[in-house]
């Protein structure tokens, strides 16, 4: 054997140390092996009805439930896309890759008793659990464990940052969308100052002037995809009153829903929260409310048309 070879076989014995310290030192056990048995695995073959992720400490649950209308969270209408992400995962979970099997780890990692538990409830009324620990830093996925097991393992995918999400996290952001080619008319009120935007044979409107076509465009743009900024609290949630509401938008296209040859849009009610800085939202028909920012609120209102009062 060469040189040349020597130093192969050196170079690969040092890399595959340095891959094995880190389990080897943080594996805190005393004595026995690195054998890890079965690993983690989190199996479910029933259809899921549920999914509670029970927070650390006592601080709260997030309640994912199946419902007649679709998934919600803790009662709100939840973001399908993001629900079927998880479904995806959730009941296929398993890991080889062993942390600690000593339980006095566990509170460092984030899986003893008082920490983030994840229970899915099946259709047939079964239920699982696990706890999901903090993010592994070094390696990245999660700490995981399962009941009655000393063992953790760091669960590598997905799954472990969907289910660190907040209840607003679970919660859809696109508000409504419009199909701008059929927009007829665009009815905007602040306090008690109102403009009217029509689309003619010549172009838009804004009463019985020619509208500024930067204006419009910059409106129309926000259209298709109207994103709240964020949601306000239960509290706050409560005490909106959108009888008295400070603005509104209304958006109408050609139809035969009434009289007038048109039909209703999208209809958004508006509550300036001048202590935050945004407004507190909800579509007309609708029962949940929203944030919007106040950039949003400014193009759907734009100034030059509806002088701040």
């Amino acid at each position: 054997m060469n040189a040349k070879q020597l130093k192969v076989i050196a170079v690969v014995l040092g890399v595959a140390v340095l891959l094995y310290l880190p389990r080897l030192f943080r594996d805190s056990g005393e004595g026995g092996t690195l054998d890890v048995g079965d690993g983690f695995s989190f199996v479910v073959t029933d259809s899921i009805a549920g999914v509670e992720i029970v927070l650390a400490e006592n601080a709260g649950t997030v309640r994912l439930e199946r419902a007649d209308g679709g998934w919600t969270v803790d009662g709100y209408v939840a973001d399908e896309p993001k629900i079927r992400d998880l479904l995806d995962v959730i009941g296929q979970l398993s890991s080889s890759e062993l942390v600690a099997r000593n339980p006095s780890n566990h509170a460092n990692l984030g899986v003893a008793e008082g920490g983030r538990r994840v229970e899915v409830r099946t259709a047939g009324g079964d239920v699982r659990r696990f706890q999901l620990g903090g993010r592994d830093t070094r390696s990245g996925g999660y700490f995981v464990r399962l009941p009655g097991d000393d063992v953790v393992y760091r669960l590598d995918g997905p799954a472990g940052g969907y289910l660190n999400r907040d209840r607003d996290g679970w919660r859809p952001r696109l508000i409504a969308s419009v199909d701008t080619a059929g927009v007829r008319e665009i009815l905007m009120r602040r306090g008690d100052r109102e403009a009217v935007l029509r689309r003619s044979d010549e172009g838009w409107l804004a009463g019985d002037a020619p509208a500024d076509s930067a204006l419009v465009q910059r409106l129309l743009a926000i259209l298709p995809s109207v994103s709240a900024s964020g949601f306000p609290t239960e509290e706050e949630e409560a005490v909106a009153d959108f009888t008295l509401a400070d603005g509104s938008f209304e958006v109408f296209s050609e139809g035969s829903a009434d009289v007038t040859g048109r039909r209703l849009e999208l209809a958004i009610l508006l509550l300036e929260d001048e202590e935050r800085g945004d407004w507190v939202a909800r579509v007309a028909d609708g029962t949940e409310a929203f944030r919007l920012s106040s950039l949003t609120v400014n193009r759907l209102l734009p100034e030059a048309l509806v002088p701040v009062p």
